[in-house]
C-alpha cells in the first residue's frame, strides 16, 4: 500500500509544516518541505525543481495532482542546502526548507518574521 505524506505550511520558528496534503519538493538530491511564506527575496536561478505528486483523498476517484516542475531560486542570504524559493508561475515564489533543517537558523528566522 502507498502512504502518502502529509503537510502544508508552517509560519512559526520550526522547519516543520502543518497537516494537509504534502508540498514536497525536489531539487539537486534534496527533499524540501514547503512553507505559507510567498513573495520571499529571490537571488540566482538554480535549475528545475519537481514538486512531488499528490493524492490526498485515494480512492475518491480523483487522480489527483501530478507531479510539476518548476524552477528553484536561492532565497537572498540563505544556504541553498536550508531553504530555496521556488516557482510554479512566473513572479510568485514560495518559500521551501529542507526536510533535514528542525529549526529555522537566524537568517531564515529574519525573513519569515515579516510574514
Amino acid at each position: 500500500m502507498l502512504s502518502v505524506g502529509c503537510t502544508a505550511g508552517s509560519s512559526d520558528d520550526t522547519a516543520r509544516p502543518e497537516a494537509s496534503c504534502a508540498y514536497v519538493v525536489d531539487h539537486d538530491g534534496r527533499t524540501y518541505l514547503g512553507r505559507d511564506e510567498t513573495g520571499i527575496p529571490v537571488g540566482k536561478p538554480l535549475g528545475g525543481a519537481t514538486r512531488a505528486a499528490c493524492d490526498d483523498t485515494p480512492g475518491d476517484g480523483d487522480a489527483g495532482e501530478g507531479p510539476a516542475l518548476m524552477t528553484a531560486f536561492t532565497v537572498r542570504g540563505v544556504d541553498p542546502g536550508v531553504a530555496i524559493a521556488v516557482a510554479e508561475d512566473p513572479g510568485e515564489y514560495r518559500l521551501v526548507v529542507a526536510d533535514t533543517v528542525r529549526e529555522l537558523p537566524p537568517e531564515l528566522k529574519k525573513l519569515t518574521d515579516r510574514f
